[in-house]
């Protein structure tokens, strides 16, 4: 899934699922949903980024968005196991980008943010280890030297 409509079903569900729960959604929490800081802004989403800032609402919408994705993915997930693909194919188009949205999507749904973070490979142990070993023994070396 390219990133773009990946974005974007995430947005529709959101806003869908804010419709079926009569969970009113004001034009500058919609546009916060597609805000991107790897994008430039145009005018209209440096208008809404501002409003919303000035109002200092973020922690309210965060966990109003997170409640939608959560219901919006049940709801999915009970009308066909196959949408839990197209979420997991969502989250995995955007999750190199720098997406507002994200936020949300991370905490709703923890178990997709392990794949930010891959496993360091065993190179890099070694090397910790090695640098780990050198201050020990020049620790000790300068101590030896001073007596």
């Amino acid at each position: 899934m390219e990133p773009t409509t990946a974005k974007q079903f995430l947005i529709t569900r959101v806003i869908e699922e804010a419709q079926a729960e009569q969970v009113h959604l004001t034009a500058v929490e919609i546009k916060m949903l597609y805000f991107t800081e790897a994008q430039p802004m145009t005018p209209d989403m440096v208008q809404a980024v501002t409003e919303f800032e000035g109002r200092d609402l973020s922690e309210e919408y965060e966990d109003k968005i997170v409640a939608l994705l959560k219901s919006a993915r049940n709801r999915d997930l009970a009308q066909s196991q196959s949408y839990r693909e197209m979420w997991t194919e969502a989250v995995a188009a955007l999750e190199h980008e720098d997406h507002y949205i994200l936020v949300m999507v991370y905490s709703a749904f923890p178990e997709h943010r392990k794949s930010l973070l891959p496993a360091p490979p065993v190179r890099d142990y070694v090397i910790y280890v090695v640098i780990g070993i050198a201050v020990v023994l020049a620790i000790v070396g300068i101590s030896v030297s001073k007596h």
